[in-house]
């Protein structure tokens, strides 16, 4: 049977049990990207349901090249980003390359299980 994917990619490991426990709860696979070739070879092979992305490290432009391919192949799929609460700027370009929710990372936890929901509620 076919489960929803989870697309992540995440600056450290600091979040993949957490993941890890709610894409269990909420009956969905989820992949880790590790870089940003990855990333969109998976958006296309994969076809995720929802693709959430931590914008926290320190050179983060080629995370917006690889948001950008996405967004310009599958203009409605659901990009989530993780910001630092410190720099408006990531915040604001964010924005500008087409991410559809933008959260502090401190708040990741918080609000996954209603992303998943949503992202899900759209497909079905």
């Amino acid at each position: 049977m076919f489960k929803p994917r989870l697309l992540v990619y995440l600056e450290g490991p600091q979040f993949r049990t957490e993941i890890q426990k709610t894409a269990e709860v909420k009956k969905i696979d989820f992949y880790f990207a590790t870089q940003g070739e990855q990333l969109s070879q998976l958006a296309k092979t994969y076809v995720p349901f929802l693709m959430l992305i931590d914008l926290s490290g320190l050179d983060v432009g080629w995370l917006f090249r690889h948001i950008s391919i996405i967004k310009n192949m599958r203009p409605n799929f659901p990009v989530c980003v993780m910001v630092p609460e410190e720099q408006e700027g990531i915040r604001f370009r964010a924005e500008k390359y087409g991410c559809d929710k933008i959260i502090a990372k401190s708040e990741l936890i918080q609000e996954l299980p209603d992303m998943i929901e949503n992202a899900l509620r759209k497909t079905s």
